[in-house]
């Protein structure tokens, strides 16, 4: 099988684990594109390259692209089309959403080089959302050529299915996790060196209004033993000198570490004895994933959610789920983490079997490797496709177009 796939997030080395599972796959031989740089929180402006090792067959192609940091405005500058008619792959994974213009990009360059392929995209989006313009011509092209479809969580496959998008979609993670890399000793050493006393509660992420991190401060302010706790914060954002300012207020100590890169993560989670994600679900954004959370439960940190989005979803047994915004249930839930150290054992032990079962990275490329067969046999080609459009416009009929 010769598979292309595409996307920003394996532009930094942490996330192409999931792409070497794929590579190691029995038949497979994988071509990697990715555009030269990407802006965001949590990627630098460097593109890491592929290294293969034993095993994987993969040719990374690292693309000058213009517009980056913009997942669906995006689009390569160069090579793509020659990199199509030279493969002609069998199934080309575009992971920038329903809408993107790299997607319409690659569709176009399959169209002429190489009908024959089938084409799956990811998407995480999971709020109603309305196109208008280029935006929804765009949409309307992609989903048409689209063999099926694959969600990062529940509500972006209702999304889909509310667009008109009547072929399969598969609910999967986009990454997983290596457990091997996050089973680290608690780290004594490192939790002095940071100031970090007592009871430790982490939140690792972006500091925003939407991830909920007030609301963590204000838990604690709660707890019975605050005075026995110490908040460590990892990551930047604009509502950080405010958590700051209020855990001062609120007596809570809080240790502050900026943004770091995804292969530093493991080394930071072994100074927590809880993780909390307490996101908020705002007029523009639910959580959609909440990938922290599976990296804490490999770790073997028990964690806590809020009721945001997909993250019931995530956790399940393995932590706990709170109401989101509720900051009295999330401080009754720490105190009862901080009083009971049997209980955080317990879900410690549950969440590393549930990463085991459903979250390493073989185990996500295994799921898509299901996807892929089923396109192989079943799955309608971009000349399929395409004939199928063309068809329903000169009848001026939509029905079966997505």
């Amino acid at each position: 099988m010769r598979l292309l796939f595409i996307g920003h997030t394996y532009t930094i080395r942490a996330n192409q684990a999931k792409i070497a599972a794929l590579a190691a796959m029995p038949d497979v031989s994988l071509t990697l594109v990715t555009p030269d740089r990407w802006k965001g929180p949590l990627y630098s402006n460097i593109t890491d390259p592929y290294i293969a090792t034993k095993g994987e067959a993969v040719e990374h192609h690292v693309l000058r692209s213009a517009f980056v940091g913009k997942e669906s405005a995006y689009f390569f500058r160069n090579k793509l089309f020659s990199i199509v008619a030279e493969l002609r792959p069998d199934i080309v994974h575009v992971e920038q959403g329903a809408y993107a213009l790299s997607y319409a990009q690659t569709i176009l360059a399959l169209k002429k080089f190489a009908p024959d392929a089938r084409t799956t995209f990811f998407t995480w989006w999971n709020l109603p959302y309305r196109l208008t313009g280029f935006k929804g011509l765009l949409e309307t092209f992609n989903l048409q050529h689209s063999s099926c479809a694959i969600t990062g969580n529940a509500e972006a496959k209702s999304i889909l299915i509310c667009r008109g998008f009547k072929r399969p979609i598969t609910v999967i993670p986009q990454i997983g996790v290596d457990p091997h890399t996050f089973e680290l000793p608690h780290n004594e050493v490192l939790k002095s060196k940071l100031g970090l006393i007592g009871f430790v509660i982490g939140y690792v992420g972006r500091v925003t209004e939407e991830k909920g991190v007030m609301n963590l401060v204000e838990a604690l302010g709660q707890m019975e033993r605050k005075s026995d706790v110490s908040l460590y914060v990892v990551g930047d954002g604009p509502m950080l000198d405010r958590v700051i300012a209020r855990a001062a207020k609120l007596g809570v100590r809080v240790v502050h570490t900026k943004a770091i890169r995804n292969e530093d993560v493991p080394q930071h989670l072994a100074v927590i004895d809880t993780l909390v994600l307490p996101s908020l679900t705002t007029e523009g954004w639910v959580e959609q994933f909440g990938h922290i959370l599976i990296e804490a439960m490999a770790a073997g940190v028990p964690v806590i959610g809020s009721s945001s989005g997909e993250i019931p979803n995530v956790i399940q047994e393995g932590g706990r789920i709170y109401p989101e915004a509720d900051t009295e249930s999330l401080a009754r839930i720490l105190d009862h983490f901080q009083a009971n150290p049997k209980l955080r054992n317990d879900l410690i032990a549950k969440g590393k079997l549930r990463v085991e079962r459903e979250f390493t990275h073989q185990r996500i490329a295994e799921k898509q490797m299901k996807v892929y067969e089923w396109m192989m046999t079943s799955g309608k080609s971009v000349g399929e496709l395409s004939a199928r459009a063309r068809e329903n416009k000169r009848s001026g009929s939509i029905e079966g177009a997505l």
